[in-house]
């Protein structure tokens, strides 16, 4: 054991010196260095949804800190489909709406909903790619990235549940995935959206990362390599950026990761059922840019083993939660009463079954279960068979 952790020590410090090397003359460019990706010249619609006959609209929802946030309503145009009212998608980190509808129109969640005569809804972060922005910075200015994961919990989800809630009079069927299943177990633990959902079916569902085995994640965060670039001023996190290949050569200079084979399953977990045939489009639209601090709070999550707030710091701690530690999302008070699904795979890497059967063990429901065993995290949304495998039995769940 004592040698393990001189290992692991000595590691950190070779890493760390290799992290400085990395970003010298660095720091004084940070700010610069926030990167400015043209947004698609059509919207979200128009690309993804119109050409092949459903219809479509865009709309926009403001929160109470100014962002300007994309939803997109989606419905069938066959006038024969019974109508079973509004359902909610959510996507994962680095991501956008797009994830429920990149797949053919059989193949796509989003499309198989709306045939089955859903009013489906698809939910964007505020820095997705069809975001409208901000009222006040553009995504050029740091002020804009100035957020992290609890922005969402407390802001995002809730604006934009409420705006469906009062458009279509009804609460939601909200499927959820990665980290839109821990966006809506804070919410729901909070109650700020209690009401407004009817059923909830969570994709590779997170309510801890304490027994992460993605090396990847694992690495980057026990080397502290989000502090890294945190003190190196770095604001948005972009995978395609100068500032996401620091991460990777920082992270890769690691002895836990492997980064001369296949990365996403040193991310994810082996896939079984990645759709290679669709790895073009899927780089293209899930490497979108994401706030340092939202990845921080993630990285805080796996060194804590907690489902916590940000961690600004003991003193700053103090001040903002009264507390050395930021407090804890406790989803045991989410009611009983409401249905829910989860559905997570024995391969996933970041959704880790001990973590899931910990999750399942604090609440206070219970909850169906949907267990893959050959699933990792990446299949639930991009796997040949998600269809069958995955999104039928959401329908189901859904109807019974």
């Amino acid at each position: 054991m004592l040698e393990q952790q001189v290992k692991m020590r000595d590691e950190k410090v070779i890493v760390w010196c290799i992290a400085i090397l990395l970003l010298q003359g660095f720091h004084v460019r940070a700010s610069a260095q926030v990167t400015n990706l043209p947004l698609p010249s059509t919207g979200f619609c128009e690309s993804f949804v119109s050409p092949i006959s459903y219809n479509c609209t865009e709309m926009m929802v403001q929160t109470h800190d100014g962002f300007l946030l994309a939803i997109q309503r989606i419905t069938t145009s066959n006038p024969l489909t019974v109508r079973k009212g509004p359902a909610f998608l959510y996507h994962g980190i680095m991501e956008g709406g797009e994830t429920w509808a990149l797949n053919a129109n059989d193949d796509s969640l989003a499309f198989m909903m709306a045939n089955s005569g859903y009013e489906v809804w698809i939910g964007n972060t505020r820095s997705s790619n069809y975001t409208f922005g901000h009222l006040k910075f553009t995504r050029k200015e740091k002020e804009f990235w100035n957020w992290s994961w609890d922005d969402l919990v407390k802001s995002d989800l809730p604006s934009m549940l409420q705006y469906v809630n009062n458009y279509s009079k009804q609460p939601v069927y909200y499927v959820g995935y990665s980290q839109g299943t821990m966006t809506a177990l804070a919410s729901l633990s909070e109650g700020s959206i209690t009401a407004l959902i009817s059923k909830a079916a969570l994709l590779s569902p997170i309510g801890s990362l304490k027994y992460i085995t993605s090396p990847f994640a694992s690495a980057a965060s026990y080397l502290f390599v989000d502090e890294i670039l945190l003190l190196s001023g770095v604001a948005e996190f972009s995978a395609n950026s100068d500032v996401g290949k620091r991460f990777l050569d920082i992270t890769c200079a690691s002895s836990q990761v492997d980064c001369r084979h296949e990365l996403i399953s040193q991310i994810t977990g082996t896939n079984c059922c990645f759709n290679t045939s669709q790895i073009s489009v899927y780089n293209k639209y899930s490497m979108q840019s994401t706030s340092m601090r939202n990845l921080a709070q993630m990285a805080q999550m796996v060194r804590s083993g907690r489902f916590s707030m940000y961690d600004h710091g003991f003193w700053n701690n103090v001040k903002k939660y009264s507390s050395l530690f930021p407090p804890e999302y406790d989803v045991s008070v989410i009611p009983a009463t409401l249905p829910i699904l989860l559905a997570h795979g024995g391969n996933d890497a970041l959704a880790d079954p001990n973590d899931v059967a910990a999750l399942i063990s604090k609440l206070a429901g219970s909850p169906q279960v949907l267990y893959l065993p050959k699933y990792a995290h990446a299949d639930f949304v991009m796997g040949t068979n998600a269809s069958q495998d995955v999104y039928t039995p959401i329908l189901e769940f859904f109807q019974a």
